[in-house]
């Protein structure tokens, strides 16, 4: 282990990273351990797929191994960077027995059980207490700066490009799989890193399927289309659903039917949505208008959730949870219907929450649309 030059600056400087710190040194002041990757690069700027984060007396000791010391002393902010030689637990333990510290606390988000146990066992050698966390340094994430917001916005809004674009070539007998493969390849020519999750693009009655997988089944006139996707950009993500009509087939008056409701309970729900809310009574303006039409079955899923780093952050809008909408969030809206053996339709914004209300993030319209 050897301890490289502390970075003051770094080269991202879009976002306050001090205030970011301040904010997790207000929710406790143990020697913490952070190793989930989205809250080291939050706090450090620093994007990798290996690093351990220790806060210690106010400041950053970033470990990592040589596939990323020399990036990560440019990238980092006022962050000490620490080479790895041998295991990570073990450079952790080195390093606190060198400095002195005799406790360390790991913060249980994104935390292995296989990389606590090696932790444990190196930090009981070295005579260091060491133990779990009680506080979630991911709540530090949930309010946006006006950064990340202005990030978010342009990478949703270049996934509708991209959507657009490859509506041109949704012709009968093209396959999920292709249709799915043209929307992540144009979301790829408007810029996007990779996508930010698995796309889900379906037809027909397989789009009674909330999280289904493109297959090779063929687009036939009459079916429904309907496309969960999102692009990452910058480390931060975007998630958009879309629900088409291609053609008119035999079901397409109960299908419109559903759609149109669908769309009442997404516009309901955003009316729902402002600072200080509960999740689950913006869930419920939904939900209702749904078993009020007598759907209420076919609507199995929460409304929506928080993103940002992550695809699925809190807070989340569901029955389950009783998480608070603290303004400055961003969520998604995304109220469905499935009717096995028939087909679903799923419409899905993406709101920053405001004390005037939700405000959506989306160019696209969400009106029913026959191609």
């Amino acid at each position: 282990m050897c301890k490289l030059t502390l970075n003051e600056s770094g080269e991202n400087k879009k976002f306050d990273y001090d205030s970011r710190l301040n904010r997790l040194l207000k929710l406790t002041k143990e020697n913490l351990l952070i190793t989930k990757n989205e809250n080291i690069f939050y706090l450090t700027g620093f994007k990798g797929t290996a690093g351990w984060l220790l806060i210690s007396g106010g400041k950053k000791y970033l470990f990592v191994d040589s596939r990323y010391s020399e990036h990560a002393t440019k990238v980092t902010h006022k962050t000490t960077v620490i080479l790895v030689a041998t295991t990570y637990a073990d450079a952790l333990a080195e390093f606190c027995k060198e400095n002195n510290i005799k406790e360390v606390y790991a913060a249980k988000s994104g935390l292995y059980l296989a990389e606590y146990e090696a932790i444990v066992s190196a930090m009981v050698n070295s005579s260091i207490k060491i133990g779990i966390s009680k506080i979630d340094a991911d709540v530090i994430r949930q309010v946006k700066e006006k950064a990340e917001i202005k990030i978010i916005k342009d990478n949703l809004n270049r996934a509708e490009k991209a959507m657009t674009k490859m509506l041109a070539f949704v012709k009968e007998g093209v396959t999920e799989n292709e249709l799915a493969a043209e929307l992540e390849y144009q979301m790829r020519k408007e810029g996007g890193d990779k996508t930010a999750f698995d796309t889900i693009l379906l037809f027909g009655d397989r789009t009674s399927l909330p999280h289904g997988v493109p297959s090779d089944r063929k687009l036939k006139l009459g079916d429904n289309i309907l496309m969960d996707f999102g692009l990452s950009k910058d480390g931060y993500k975007s998630d958009i659903t879309r629900t088409f009509f291609f053609g008119k087939g035999e079901h397409f008056e109960e299908m419109s039917k559903i759609y149109n409701i669908v769309r009442t309970a997404h516009l309901k729900a955003i009316e729902a949505v402002h600072s200080g809310v509960l999740g689950k009574e913006v869930d419920k303006a939904a939900r209702e208008i749904i078993k009020s039409n007598g759907y209420g079955q076919y609507f199995g899923h929460g409304l929506g959730h928080s993103v940002g780093l992550e695809i699925h952050e809190s807070p989340r809008l569901s029955p389950l949870v009783d998480h608070i909408l603290d303004g400055g969030s961003i969520v998604t809206i995304e109220p469905g219907i499935y009717v096995p053996n028939l087909g679903g339709v799923r419409i899905e914004n993406m709101v920053i929450v405001t004390k005037e209300g939700g405000v959506s993030m989306n160019n696209t319209p969400t009106d029913l649309i026959v191609l």
